[in-house]
């Protein structure tokens, strides 16, 4: 059925994209793209959903707001949603295969996820990679947003916008590309008008990454996005999606660190106390299974109708439905064991989930006691259904020496399935979950100075959790519940101190469960949620004459209520723990002449655990948590010759060191990266040579689940593509 399903739609979309060709041309002729692509910018004059639902420009929002384009992505050669992030200011780190967008930023590793807008439940849990293809661009709202999408947003917002109707762009485009090892890509996309009024848009991509330098490591996406757009007349308009996508990628989690006594060939990858190492010797190795399964199948069905009503008043309501399959079949954990062994375990995890979502707001522009105001309220309502199958290996002493391997025995046997590895409780369960969640909110933005905005904000979320747990080792089923309420507030200025510059501060609160609401144990459910509070203060500017903008923000977030143990009795959980950060991000975009286009942003923190005992009554006290760089810089480059055909890009990412474990006994060593690329536009036709990692420099990412592994990164690339526009 899946193959069908896949080989339906391409065929479909393939015989729709030629009739509309065919159609089409006759009436609109061919577009001929002269030139290269012109930077982005800082999008300081364009509005963000992601910040607020008033329909406030970047410059008028009183936060830090960051917009990447379609053809900045494109330019960047970012293929998957965890490339284009790693360029965007302060986002950085890792993520295991089974969630592989878990970046961090300002401090914290909890971020929340949008989907044109719209969230979904354990956001952290259900991540998956994706082509950037199908996606118009991507936004970023730093620091807590509970205010704007409920809880779970302390990092902040990351919303994925996908390519739009537009009846004044009936372009054509398509892109095909080879890198090394055989990896492939391929993808189209089209729309335009349909009758006197509507449009429509159809996008398909398929990307097969191959990781050469690791074995039985890459990437199989399949992405059908879709989009139809309808006028009513009288200012009602209907904009339907119906999106499909299918990822089947073999997993690679991580690589063991081995005592430098083991080690021949050692490297500075990572630093630990004990000498620990990566040795080069198995820098290429995967210990997973070779059988192993790391697939997802989903379903978005999106229905937006807007219209407007008198004295300025104007409504929307947004129904959405997702269902999504899951399976994980691997062996997640790989820890050397002298003289010459790997430990490994075994995991099967299976997500049945369907999740729905309706949302009406009401927004008026106008004006409040002569002074001009935009007013939003709504309220929301959405369910989630959630299934779970979970195996996991026992830590018996058989089940150890069965699934242990040499290091340097190239067969590794297929998973296991027998129910004598997983003895024990919860090793094997079947588990289900129900989210209810209802919320309000209200927004306002008043100027009562022609160059000063006041943003206010309040949002109240009531959310039921009903969960069931069955035992099959103990054959026990337990079920147990939690009700959570919420509110969250953000209050903030923007002072425009000339029609180009501007200064803004705000202070803003999110709250967030003090563990996914996927994997809530009775125990935590008794638990309120944790906290965050933000103060935050920056600048923003345009400078035309110059042909630079530029922002600044310096912020403080601290966290309550995170799980520790208690200082009095370390064999008790209690939420007193506290985490914190402050830090500085810069950004820029500069023109210093009509052939290069500069860009550039960097971020400096110091996160820290302020409260946290762990098991035993060892403070955490000072610690940086996991996943957590306190400096990122990005820079890129682009020159492009008077009257050439020619453009030349380069981009410099340095990330620095990072902690795999809250003790930081695991350190991961920074590193600095350097891509090129030379584009040449043909008429219709943009080629592209890419080098990926040109130095080939060896480092390192954060593996998520075990402290004593990471995640090596792909070596040097290549990649030739061809873009069409037609």
């Amino acid at each position: 059925m899946t193959i069908f399903i896949r080989t339906a739609m391409a065929a479909a979309a393939v015989t729709a994209f030629q009739a509309s060709y065919a159609q089409e041309g006759a009436e609109l002729g061919t577009i001929t793209v002269e030139g290269s692509r012109e930077a982005d910018g800082l999008h300081l004059r364009e509005s963000s959903g992601t910040a607020s639902r008033l329909g406030l420009s970047v410059r008028e929002t009183p936060a830090s707001v960051e917009i990447l384009t379609q053809d900045a992505i494109q330019q960047r050669g970012a293929r998957t949603f965890s490339e284009a992030l790693r360029g965007m200011t302060g986002l950085t780190g890792g993520g295991p295969p089974s969630s592989p967008t878990t970046l961090s930023t300002r401090g914290f590793s909890s971020l929340m996820y949008l989907y044109d807008g719209v969230r979904s439940s354990g956001a952290g849990v259900t991540n998956r990679v994706q082509d950037t293809w199908n996606y118009e661009r991507i936004e970023v709202l730093k620091g807590p947003a509970s205010v704007i999408d409920g809880e779970g947003a302390i990092g902040g917002v990351v919303n994925f916008v996908t390519k739009r109707p537009d009846r004044s762009n009936p372009n054509k485009e398509a892109l095909l590309s080879y890198g090394s090892y055989g990896s492939t890509r391929a993808a189209f996309g089209f729309g335009g008008a349909l009758g006197d009024a509507s449009a429509y848009r159809l996008d398909y991509s398929r990307n097969d990454t191959k990781v050469g330098t690791i074995a039985r490591n890459g990437e199989r996406i399949d992405h059908f996005t879709s989009g139809l757009m309808v006028d009513f007349g009288g200012s009602v308009k209907l904009d339907l999606s119906f999106d499909y996508l299918r990822d089947d990628n073999q997993a690679y989690w991580g690589t063991p660190l081995v005592p430098a006594s083991f080690a021949t060939q050692p490297t500075n990858v990572v630093s630990t106390p004990d000498g620990r190492v990566i040795d080069r010797r198995l820098t290429r190795s995967n210990y997973n299974v070779p059988d192993d399964r790391n697939s997802s199948e989903t379903y978005w069905l999106r229905a937006r109708l807007t219209g407007r009503l008198d004295g300025g008043w104007s409504w929307r309501n947004e129904l959405s439905a997702n269902k999504a399959d899951r399976v994980f079949r691997n062996s997640e954990s790989a820890v050397f064991v002298a003289p010459a062994s790997i430990a490994r375990d075994q995991t099967l995890i299976t997500h049945d989930q369907d999740f729905w979502l309706d949302r009406f707001d009401l927004t008026h522009k106008g004006r409040l006691g002569g002074m001009d105001n935009r007013f939003v309220v709504g309220g929301e309502y959405s369910e989630t259904r959630f299934g779970s199958r979970r195996r996991f290996s026992d830590s018996s002493a058989a089940t150890a020496s069965l699934l242990r391997v040499p290091v340097f025995d190239p067969y590794l046997a297929p998973f296991d399935e027998n129910p004598a590895l997983s003895t024990g409780a919860g090793n094997r369960t079947n588990t289900s979950l129900k989210v209810k969640v209802s919320s309000v909110f209200v927004e306002d933005a008043l100027k009562p100075l022609s160059n000063l905005t006041l943003v206010g904000g309040l949002r109240h979320d009531r959310t039921e959790v009903d969960r069931g747990i069955a035992d099959l080792n103990l054959g026990s089923y337990t079920r147990f519940g939690a009700s959570y309420r919420a509110t969250s507030g953000r209050i903030g200025a923007v002072y425009d101190i000339t029609p180009q510059s501007s200064v803004y501060a705000q202070y803003t609160n999110a709250t967030l469960p003090v563990n996914s609401l996927f994997l809530l144990s009775a125990s935590n459910a008794a638990f309120p949620m944790s906290r965050g509070k933000q103060t935050e203060v920056g600048f923003k500017q345009s400078i035309p004459e110059a042909k630079l903008e530029w922002t600044a923000a310096l912020y403080k977030i601290a966290l309550d209520n995170v799980l520790s143990r208690d200082p009095n009795d370390a064999r008790n959980t209690v939420n007193n723990g506290r985490q914190s950060s402050r830090g500085i991000e810069l950004s820029t975009v500069w023109r210093p002449t009509r052939e290069w286009t500069l860009a550039g942003n960097l971020a400096a923190l110091d996160a820290r655990y302020d409260t946290l005992i762990e098991a035993g009554g060892v403070s955490r006290v000072g610690k940086t948590p996991p996943n957590v760089p306190e400096r990122v810089a990005n820079l890129f480059a682009t020159y492009r010759p008077d009257g050439s055909k020619f453009e030349y890009f380069a981009s410099i990412n340095h990330t620095g060191r990072m902690y795999t474990d809250n003790a930081n006994q695991i350190r991961i060593n920074g590193f600095t990266t350097l891509d090129a690329a030379v584009s040449y536009r043909m008429q219709n036709v943009l080629l592209s040579l890419r080098v990926r990692n040109l130095t080939d420099k060896l480092y390192a990412t954060w593996a998520g689940r075990a402290t004593s592994q990471v995640l090596l990164a792909p070596r040097r690339t290549f990649e030739l593509s061809a873009k069409f526009d037609f």
